[in-house]
C-alpha cells in the first residue's frame, strides 16, 4: 500500500482484513501534540457527558440495561426520530457489518463520490458481497451515500437522495456521522426525515464517536423503517452498548451548551485553519461544505502529500494521508483548535518555505 513513510505504518494494520483509519499515529510521536488524522469534534468530549462516566463507572459490575432505555429516549429526542425504530450499539461498524451481512441481497456500491469512507467495503467484502465501482450503472442491493462524505466533504441534497432511492430495487444507507454539524436546523436536511417515506428501502448509520469525540468509548444508531428494525434487532449482538457509553449518550445528547459551541466554535475555528491551508499553496476541494469538521487538501502532487503527511508526524500533529482511498495527492485534516492549528503549520512553513 504506498503510504508516506511514517503514515504507513503497517503494523498497526491487519491489512487482510482490517481497513485503515485515521487515529492510530498519534501512539507513534515521539511528542504528541494533537491529532489531526481523526473528524471527531476539536471540543473534546462534553464536560457533562464525562463527569457522568465518572459518577456511573462503579456500575460496570452490572450488566448495561438491556434496552439501552435511558439511553434511546435521550438519543430519540435529540434526533426526533421514533426510538422503536432506533438501535444504538458499539459505535457505527457494529451496524455497518450488520446491514452489509443482514440487508437485501446482491452487490454493494459505493458512491457517488471518488473517496468515501472505506470501512463499508470491508464490511461488504467480510459479506461475501461484489463491490461495485462508484460510477457504475449496475443496481445494487446496498448502496451507501456517506451524507456528508468523508473524506471529501461533498453533500447530497435530498432530492438528489429521493431520485437514488427511486433509481434502485435495493436499498440506500445514508450514512450521517457528521450531519449535525449542519447547525441548529440540522433534522431538515437529514435523510432521517424520508424513512417514513421509504421504509423498506432507506436506513440511516451514525457514529456518535465523532460528533462527541468519544470513539474510544464506542457509540452509534441505525434508524429504519419497522421491519428493518425488527430484523436487525434480532440479530444485534447482546450488551453492545456498555453501561459508560450509555450514561455518556444519555448526557451527551442532552447537551444544548455543547452543540452551540460545536455550530459557533468549531466553524470559526474550521474558517481559520481554511486559510492556513490556502497560505500554503494548497488547493481546498470544491466540493467540502463548510460545516464539516474536516478539509480535503490537495497538494496536487502525491510526494509533497507523502511529505507533509510525514513533516505532519514528526511535529506531533498527525494528519490523513489518502491514499488508501485512492487519493494519494490528498489530505484530510480534521479542523482543530486554532493552538494546535498553528503548531501544525508551523512545521509545514518551514518543510515548504516557497509555498
Amino acid at each position: 500500500m504506498a503510504m508516506g513513510k511514517t503514515n504507513g505504518a503497517l503494523g498497526l494494520w491487519d491489512t487482510e482484513t482490517q481497513e485503515v483509519h485515521g487515529g492510530q499515529t498519534w501512539r507513534l510521536c515521539e511528542e504528541f501534540v494533537e491529532d489531526f488524522s481523526v473528524t471527531t469534534s476539536p471540543l473534546g468530549p462534553p464536560d457533562s457527558a464525562m463527569k457522568v462516566v465518572k459518577e456511573v463507572l462503579p456500575e460496570i459490575l452490572h450488566y448495561p440495561a438491556a434496552d439501552c432505555g435511558e439511553a434511546l429516549t435521550a438519543l430519540s429526542k435529540f434526533v426526533k426520530f421514533p426510538k422503536d425504530q432506533l438501535l444504538i450499539g458499539n459505535g457505527a461498524s457494529e451496524f455497518i457489518d450488520l446491514i452489509m451481512r443482514a440487508g437485501p441481497p446482491g452487490p454493494f456500491k459505493p458512491g457517488p463520490y471518488v473517496a468515501a469512507y472505506m470501512e463499508y467495503n470491508r464490511a461488504a467484502s467480510a459479506a461475501d458481497r461484489e463491490i461495485l465501482p462508484f460510477d457504475s450503472s449496475e443496481d445494487a442491493g446496498i448502496t451507501v451515500i456517506i451524507h456528508p462524505n468523508s473524506p471529501t466533504g461533498d453533500c447530497m441534497s435530498l432530492e438528489d437522495i429521493e431520485k437514488e432511492i427511486k433509481k434502485t430495487k435495493g436499498m440506500i444507507v445514508l450514512d450521517e456521522s457528521f450531519i449535525a454539524n449542519y447547525g441548529p436546523n440540522w433534522h431538515e436536511v437529514s435523510g432521517l426525515r424520508l424513512i417514513e417515506k421509504y421504509p423498506e428501502q432507506l436506513a440511516v448509520i451514525c457514529s456518535w464517536t465523532k460528533l462527541w469525540a468519544c470513539p474510544g468509548l464506542r457509540l452509534g444508531s441505525i434508524a429504519m423503517g419497522a421491519a428493518w428494525y425488527n430484523r436487525l434487532k434480532k440479530l444485534q449482538t447482546p450488551w453492545s452498548c456498555s453501561v459508560l457509553a450509555q450514561a455518556f449518550c444519555t448526557a451527551a445528547a442532552n447537551d444544548t451548551e455543547y452543540m452551540e459551541r460545536t455550530w459557533n466554535d468549531v466553524h470559526e475555528w474550521k474558517i481559520r485553519q481554511t486559510e492556513l491551508v490556502k497560505s500554503l499553496g494548497w488547493k481546498i476541494h470544491p466540493g467540502c461544505v463548510d460545516w464539516v469538521p474536516y478539509i480535503f487538501v490537495d497538494c496536487s502532487d502525491k510526494a509533497v502529500a507523502e511529505k507533509a503527511s510525514d513533516v505532519a508526524q514528526a511535529a506531533g500533529c498527525p494528519v490523513r494521508l489518502c491514499a488508501s482511498f485512492g487519493t494519494p495527492t490528498y489530505l484530510r485534516l480534521g479542523v482543530r483548535r486554532p493552538e494546535k492549528q498553528d503548531v501544525l503549520f508551523q512545521a509545514w512553513r518551514k518543510a515548504f518555505p516557497s509555498q
